[in-house]
């Protein structure tokens, strides 16, 4: 018999999913960061502007979609408290 947990939902795959979506995002920028590097030191002026606002808005999102993850992990996914992750600490 399983034991009733006391969340209101189980996680889903899409939630789950959200969280490594972000990190990969901020992974993907970073290596455009060092493509725009390499193309500014070549001297591509044009792929420099268009990397840099790639990797700017790839990090961007990856930031606010793994800091939603862990927030609604935290706050409603796991019936713990914004400081407290139950069974990590107990």
């Amino acid at each position: 018999m399983t034991k009733p947990s006391n969340r209101a939902h189980a996680p889903t795959t899409a939630s789950r999913a959200s969280g490594w979506v972000g990190y990969a995002c901020i992974l993907a920028g970073i290596a455009v960061v060092a493509l725009v590097l390499y193309a500014a030191g070549d001297g591509f002026e044009g792929w420099v502007i268009v990397g840099a606002i790639a990797a700017a808005v790839l990090i961007v999102v990856g930031v606010v979609m793994s800091a939603l993850n862990l927030r609604r992990r935290r706050l409603r996914g796991s019936g713990g408290t914004p400081t407290h992750e139950p069974g990590l600490i107990d």
